[in-house]
C-alpha cells in the first residue's frame, strides 16, 4: 500500500468540513474550569503514570553464576496485588530497572528470593540510578554465628523492612518444604543440648538447653496466624537460645528458608534470626548464614533467607535462634525449599519459570499489570475540536509479553476490549511497535473486514516502516449497536451490549530484546472512519508511516512534527488519554470536566495535583450522574 502524500485541495476541505459537522455538542460547565479555558503547561503529557528507576541487589550469599535471580515488582489497589514488573539480575545478583505505575501509588513492593521488601515512594532513598531507588537483599544478611551473650550490639545490621502481612508461604512454587511441622500443628519437640549439638535428619525440631521450658508449642492469641498453633519462646529476663531441625543439602544446592515472625508481651528489646548453617560429613559448621528482624514487630512479618549451599556440605541445619530481654516471640509457617533445579537449562530455575519444560520461555512481563487493564479514551474528530466527553472509543488494552532467560520477546499476546462507541464512524484500531515488520513471524486474532487494510502474509499491515497490528478495522463488528441511543454503552436508558475480548497473538521469528521497544512499549491508535491516514495516538506518540500527514496543522491542531509534538491544540489538550486502570467514561455530551471535578486541577497542575482524579470516590471528586453506568454493572 502506498502512502498518501496529497490531497486535492477541494476534496481535503470538503473531508476537514464534513468532519467538522460531525462534532457532537457537549453540555457547557460555568465558571472557570471548563476543559476549553484551562491553563496547561505546553509540555504536559496527560500521563497518568509515573516512571520508576529502581536498582535490586540481590544477597550475596547466592551464587548467580548458573541461575538468574527473578524480581517482580508490584503495588496494592484495591485488595489486589498487580505485578508492574518483571525480570531477572545479572550474574551479580543485581537488576537496574524503570517501572511504570499508577501516579496515585504510593509504595511499591519488590519480591524476590530474599523476601519481600517495601518502597516508599514518597521518601528519597539512596540510590545507583539518579531519582531513583535502591533495595539492597544483602543489607538484612548475617554471617556470624548464633549470639550467646547478653547487651549485645548489633551496629553492623541493618533493620529489616518487610511489611506486616506479606507472608510468601513456598515463594518456589513447584518445591516441596523440606522441613516437618513448619506449621507446629504437632506437639513434637526433641532437646539439644546447645545449636551445634548433633543431630539427625528425622523431621523433628530440637529445643536447646537455654530455653528448656520457655519454647515450645502454642495457640496464637491473636488469632491471626494461618493456623491455630505457632512457636513461641517465652522469657521473663534475658535468654538465648534456638529450635532446629536437620535437613538434606549438598554442595552447589539453593537453598531457602521462609517464615512467619512477630513478638509480644512485655516491651523488651527482641533479637529473631532464621539461620542456615551447612555442615560437612564431619558434623563441623561450613557457614553461617541467616536474617534477622529487630523491630519488635507485633504483626506478622516475614524474613527470609537464601543461600547457595558451599562445597563439602552433607547437610544443613535451619535454626530459629533468638535473643530475648523479655516478653514473647512467635515463629510460624517455616517453609525450607530446595535443591531449585532448572530443567530446561535456560538458566531460570524450575521454582521462579513460567515455563519450567520450555527452553524458549521464561516469565511474562505485563503492561500494565497481570491483573488489570489500562483504558484508552478517544476524541475521533482530529484535527477539530473535540467535545471531551472521550467516549467516541473507549477501548481497554492488557499486553503479555513472554520472555526467555535472556530477558528477550519470544511472544506478545494483547487482550482487548471495546467497551464503548460514543459515535457513529466506523472506526478502526492498532498500534506500532518499535521493530522491523519482518522481525515478526506472525500476527493471529485480528479483525479485518473492510477493505481498506492491505496487510504482508505475516499479518503486520503493509507499508509501514515498524511493524503495526491492526486488531480491528471496525470496532462496530466488536461491540454491535444495540438499536436506538448514540453510538454503543455511553447513552444512559439505551440497551446495554456486553462487551467481549479480543486476543492477538504475534510471534517473532527471533527472540528481541524488550529494550527495543523502548518507552512507550506499544503506540496505540484509532483510525478516523476507515480513512486510514487520519490516525489519532495518544499526545506526542508521532503516528505510522501511511498516516496523512496534511491533517496536521488543520483544525484545531498545533502540532509541531519537527519538534515531536504531536495530536495537540494550541492550549495543549489532546485527543486521547490513556488511564492505567478501566476507567469509568462519562455518558454521551458530557465532557469530562463535568464528570471528574478534579481533572481540571491535575490538567493544570501538570499532574502534581489529584493524581487520583480517575479513581477516588471521595465527595468532591466526581458527579456519578455524568459517569455511565449499566444494570449489571
Amino acid at each position: 500500500m502506498k502512502r498518501i502524500k496529497n490531497l486535492t485541495s477541494a476534496v481535503f476541505l470538503l473531508t476537514l468540513l464534513i468532519a467538522a459537522g460531525c462534532q457532537k455538542e457537549s453540555n457547557p460547565v460555568p465558571g472557570d474550569k471548563d476543559i476549553d479555558n484551562l491553563v496547561i503547561s505546553p509540555h504536559f503529557k496527560y500521563e497518568t503514570s509515573k516512571h520508576i528507576n529502581v536498582s535490586v541487589t540481590l544477597p550475596y550469599t547466592v551464587d548467580y553464576s548458573s541461575i538468574n535471580g527473578k524480581v517482580e515488582i508490584f503495588y496494592l489497589f484495591q485488595d489486589s496485588l498487580r505485578i508492574v514488573y518483571t525480570g531477572l539480575c545479572d550474574t551479580k545478583g543485581v537488576l537496574n530497572a524503570t517501572v511504570s505505575v499508577p501516579s496515585f501509588v504510593k509504595e511499591l513492593y519488590v519480591k524476590t528470593l530474599a523476601g519481600v521488601k517495601t518502597i516508599d515512594l514518597g521518601k528519597t532513598l539512596k540510590s545507583s540510578l539518579e531519582g531513583g531507588y535502591s533495595v539492597n537483599f544483602g543489607n538484612d544478611i548475617d554471617t556470624l554465628p548464633p549470639r550467646t551473650i547478653g547487651a549485645l550490639k548489633f551496629s553492623q545490621l541493618t533493620l529489616i523492612e518487610s511489611e506486616p502481612n506479606f507472608y510468601y508461604s513456598g515463594w518456589l512454587k513447584s518445591s516441596s518444604n523440606l522441613i516437618s511441622n513448619g506449621t507446629f500443628d504437632i506437639n513434637d519437640f526433641r532437646a539439644a543440648p546447645t545449636w551445634s549439638s548433633p543431630m539427625p535428619i528425622d523431621g523433628r525440631w530440637y529445643t536447646t538447653n537455654e530455653i528448656t521450658g520457655k519454647a515450645g508449642r502454642a495457640i496464637d492469641p491473636t488469632g491471626t496466624s494461618g493456623n491455630n498453633y505457632v512457636l513461641k519462646i517465652s522469657s521473663q529476663g534475658f535468654t538465648y537460645g534456638g529450635v532446629s531441625q536437620m535437613i538434606p543439602a549438598s554442595a552447589g544446592q539453593l537453598i531457602v528458608a521462609t517464615g512467619k515472625y512477630k513478638t509480644g508481651g512485655l516491651p523488651a528489646q527482641k533479637y529473631g534470626w532464621i539461620y542456615l548453617i551447612p555442615y560437612n560429613a564431619g558434623g563441623n559448621p561450613l557457614a553461617y548464614y541467616s536474617v534477622i528482624n529487630q523491630s519488635n514487630p507485633t504483626q506478622w512479618t516475614t524474613l527470609t533467607v537464601s543461600a547457595t549451599m558451599p562445597a563439602g556440605t552433607a547437610k544443613c541445619q535451619v535454626l530459629l535462634w533468638v535473643n530475648n530481654y523479655g516478653g514473647d516471640i512467635y515463629y510460624d509457617d517455616i517453609v525450607v525449599t530446595g535443591p531449585n533445579p532448572d530443567s530446561d537449562k535456560d538458566g531460570v530455575i524450575d521454582a521462579e519459570d513460567e515455563y519450567p519444560n520450555d527452553p524458549q520461555r521464561a516469565f511474562n512481563y505485563y503492561y500494565p499489570s497481570n491483573n488489570t487493564y489500562s483504558t484508552l479514551a478517544f476524541e475521533d474528530n482530529w484535527p477539530y475540536k473535540a467535545d471531551y466527553d472521550f467516549n467516541d472509543l473507549v477501548i481497554d488494552q492488557r499486553y503479555k509479553f513472554v520472555l526467555n532467560g535472556k530477558q528477550q520477546m519470544v511472544d506478545i499476546y494483547g487482550d482487548f476490549i471495546v467497551r464503548a462507541i460514543g459515535a457513529s464512524y466506523k472506526n478502526g484500531f492498532g498500534f506500532k511497535l518499535n521493530v522491523l515488520p519482518n522481525a515478526i513471524q506472525s500476527v493471529s486474532g485480528q479483525s479485518i473486514t473492510q477493505n481498506y487494510i492491505t496487510l504482508n502474509s505475516n499479518g503486520t499491515e503493509a507499508g509501514q516502516e515498524k511493524a503495526v497490528i491492526i486488531v480491528t478495522d471496525n470496532v462496530f463488528k466488536q461491540l454491535p449497536h444495540p438499536g436506538t441511543g448514540t453510538g454503543v454503552n455511553t447513552t444512559p436508558g439505551a440497551p446495554y451490549v456486553q462487551p467481549q475480548q479480543q486476543t492477538i497473538h504475534i510471534a517473532f521469528n527471533n527472540p528481541v530484546s524488550i529494550g527495543e521497544l523502548n518507552n512507550p512499549l506499544v503506540n496505540p491508535f484509532l483510525i478516523v472512519n476507515q480513512n486510514r491516514g487520519r490516525e489519532i495516538h495518544l499526545i506526542d506518540n508521532p503516528p505510522t508511516t501511511l498516516a496523512n500527514l496534511d491533517y496536521f496543522n488543520t483544525g484545531a491542531d498545533a502540532s509541531n512534527l519537527a519538534a515531536g509534538g504531536y495530536y495537540k491544540t494550541a492550549n495543549n489538550l489532546p485527543w486521547a488519554i490513556e488511564l492505567p486502570v478501566s476507567f469509568e467514561y462519562t455518558i454521551e455530551k458530557e465532557k469530562i470536566t463535568n464528570a471528574y471535578l478534579k481533572f481540571a486541577n491535575w490538567a493544570e497542575t501538570a499532574g502534581n495535583d489529584y493524581s487520583d482524579w480517575y479513581i477516588a470516590t471521595d465527595q468532591g471528586y466526581r458527579d456519578n450522574s455524568k459517569i455511565y453506568s449499566h444494570g449489571s454493572k
